[in-house]
């Protein structure tokens, strides 16, 4: 009998102490929580958002704070509290994310360094019932003066759907610098003299820019602006009148419906509908989206050699179709097309690398070549491509031969240039006089 309940006493006592090293380490965990910064930038300019992750798997969170520390001064961004009760239960709160806005003038705070510190606590009993507490402290500049744009190219004569070069410096490391167009934004390349330089353009559709200006952004944020003496020329404008026959839907629509399904439709007409406004747009997206694969040097000399032949149809040209004498659909014509003899060879207008070679729908088989700075060539309808990706090309060289591939009606070339993210004009382009005087002689740069 003794022994029964000797047995069960020291049952007894060990689930006594089993319970208590429960209890103890769920109400006396020693684990502060865990505080991770998501957002945190090392500059912070007029305005910030610092966003930090706060966790604690064990009694979960009771209160997180954070503040800016500025020599003496400790300043409130606020702090949340999360109440346990019962405090033997522990925290619901076992993960969250807190952000802040730091508005420097706002909190009295100038221009220097100082620190942000934020502070977490649990609802662990240790430490008098104050629970395990974590800090991350981490240094943070506030600078919001913005740097200071000198322009240094005078004359910005540029016409609507041209082209234009300006040259720049600024008073501080940027981390985004550029021409603002109207909201189009062209980005600028720093050289190794320290001075900035940037291709810029009128897109077609833009008459009249509310304004064009040099704009540069510091590490914190900070915008400096950069005023130039600019003059906006108007464009030509074309309207052009295309009729569409039986034949050229017979011809051309069964190819685009088997290659792109989403333009298939009942009609050869309905069809031909999809693939110029939809098919066209995505096409067009696509070859501008190429200009962000540039490089920052400038690959190309002198003028670009145009191709030769007659030319059909010109930049931007407006264009009115026709089926059976009824207007169907409006397309703006983004290049120049030039008529030569069938499978004539076509050569790379000037010096580049090519940065897309295969077929792009409307265009048919299409080459691509960046020559620097944004600035790019395109060549379309081809036959065969005599190039391969990412191969440096001079100018003449070969890249393919004339043909009506895509949604051409005969054999010729379209040739088109890109700028930043816009089709230009490329007659500009073909004038050795034009490009010295609107181009190198504002790039600051010895002529070629």
């Amino acid at each position: 009998m003794k022994k029964i309940i000797g047995t069960v006493f020291l049952v007894i006592v060990i689930c006594l102490l089993a319970v208590s090293a429960y209890m103890a380490s769920k109400f006396f965990e020693s684990s502060p929580p865990v505080i991770k910064p998501i957002d945190l930038p090392e500059i912070i300019g007029r305005h910030a958002r610092v966003s930090f992750q706060v966790e604690d798997n064990g009694s979960g969170l009771t209160f997180v704070s954070a503040e800016i520390v500025h020599g003496k001064k400790h300043i409130s961004l606020g702090m949340k509290e999360f109440p346990a009760v019962p405090r033997w239960k522990g925290s619901d709160v076992k993960k969250i994310k807190l952000t802040w806005d730091i508005v420097p003038e706002k909190l009295g705070l100038s221009t220097a360094k100082c620190r942000i510190r934020v502070i977490a606590r649990d609802a662990s009993f240790r430490n008098g019932g104050k629970g395990n507490v974590a800090v991350f402290s981490s240094p943070l500049k506030i600078d919001f003066m913005p740097p200071v744009v000198t322009v240094l190219s005078t004359v910005h004569n540029v016409r609507v759907g041209g082209a234009g070069a300006v040259s720049f410096t600024v008073s501080e490391n940027v981390k985004k610098a550029g021409v603002d167009v109207g909201g189009v934004f062209f980005k600028a390349f720093k050289g190794p003299d320290n001075i900035y330089r940037a291709l810029f353009a009128i897109p077609f559709d833009m008459d009249k820019p509310d304004r064009i200006a040099v704009l540069a952004w510091d590490e914190a944020g900070n915008m400096g602006v950069g005023g130039m003496a600019y003059r906006v020329f108007p464009r030509k404008k074309v309207r052009d009148r295309i009729n569409i026959p039986e034949s050229f839907l017979q011809r051309k629509m069964p190819g685009f419906a088997a290659r792109y399904p989403e333009v298939a439709a009942p009609s050869l007409l309905e069809t031909f509908l999809k693939v110029n406004k939809e098919l066209r747009k995505r096409n067009n997206h696509f070859l501008l989206s190429l200009c962000s694969k540039t490089v920052p040097d400038i690959l190309w000399r002198g003028a670009f050699k145009r191709f030769a032949g007659a030319q059909r149809a010109g930049f931007a040209d407006e264009r009115h179709y026709f089926y059976n004498g009824r207007e169907i659909d409006q397309a703006f014509h983004m290049g120049v097309d030039i008529a030569s003899v069938k499978h004539a060879p076509v050569g790379a207008a000037n010096s580049g690398r090519v940065v897309f070679c295969s077929d792009n729908g409307i265009y048919g088989n299409t080459v691509v070549i960046d020559h620097g700075m944004g600035l790019m060539s395109l060549y379309s309808h081809l036959n065969q491509i005599n190039v391969s990706l990412g191969q440096m090309v001079k100018k003449g060289e070969i890249v393919g031969r004339t043909d009506s591939t895509g949604l051409a009606g005969g054999d010729h070339l379209h040739f088109g240039m890109m700028l930043g993210g816009v089709f230009i004009n490329p007659v500009e382009w073909w004038d050795a006089r034009w490009i010295k005087d609107h181009i190198i002689y504002n790039l600051d740069l010895n002529s070629p």
